[in-house]
């Protein structure tokens, strides 16, 4: 292999070496040329698949961090079934936040004992509380509350002469220590509290706060 064609891979300070030597020398000299230029390019590729092998178990600890951490504090879940109408609808995504507490009117995802299927549903009443229905409207321990996030909906069951949620009660027995009323904001078709009961503290999973799917649908509630 000629200087020539060697000249155009190297330094300007090698060509001169390559250019000054006999044709013995050349040879030699390219030859360890070559072979520095084959250890760099050795040490560059040990390089790369160290920074890569890095990058990848940086990713895989990052990974478990976040899976543990959303153990106990978040979770990502997706809505089935079309008993939160309008607030949620079917196959939409949500962000739970395990560690805020049940409020009124929150949204909650709880997980049934039994059958370990989740639901989200808005919370109405609160431990020690009566509650009861009438023509529309929501009373707590005998006083009106109003449910402004289906305001839309109870106008027009009235203005269809209907109501939006039926006449319900507890039957003026208080919810017991450790439970919560919920029910869907698909009043005439939601399965809620109306039809299985009270949910415990236990079953609850955590605070719906925000619809994060689809993205032109994000919402904070």
């Amino acid at each position: 292999m000629s200087a020539k064609y060697h000249s155009n891979r190297y330094s300007y300070y090698e060509k001169k070496t390559l250019e000054q030597s006999t044709p013995s020398k050349k040879k030699k000299t390219a030859q360890k040329l070559q072979k520095k230029k084959q250890i760099q390019k050795k040490k560059r590729q040990v390089r790369v698949q160290r920074t890569l092998i890095e990058l990848g178990l940086s990713l895989f600890f990052l990974g478990v961090f976040l899976y543990g951490l959303s153990i106990f504090t978040f979770s990502i879940t997706k809505v089935e079934g079309y008993s939160m109408i309008p607030t949620l609808n079917n196959s939409e995504w949500v962000f739970v936040n395990k560690l805020a507490k049940p409020r009124r009117f929150k949204l909650v995802l709880y997980k049934d004992l039994k059958s370990k299927e989740t639901s989200v549903r808005r919370v109405i009443g609160l431990p020690g509380e009566t509650i009861f229905y009438r023509k529309d409207k929501l009373y707590v321990n005998n006083q009106e509350v109003y449910e402004r996030f289906i305001e839309e909906e109870v106008q027009r069951a009235k203005d269809s002469k209907s109501n939006f949620t039926e006449d319900w009660s507890t039957k003026k027995r208080s919810i017991p220590k450790g439970e919560y009323l919920v029910l869907g904001d698909n009043r005439p078709y939601a399965a809620d509290s109306r039809d299985y009961g009270y949910i415990t503290e236990k079953e609850i999973v955590g605070v719906v706060e925000m619809r994060i799917l689809p993205v032109h649908q994000i919402k904070q509630f």
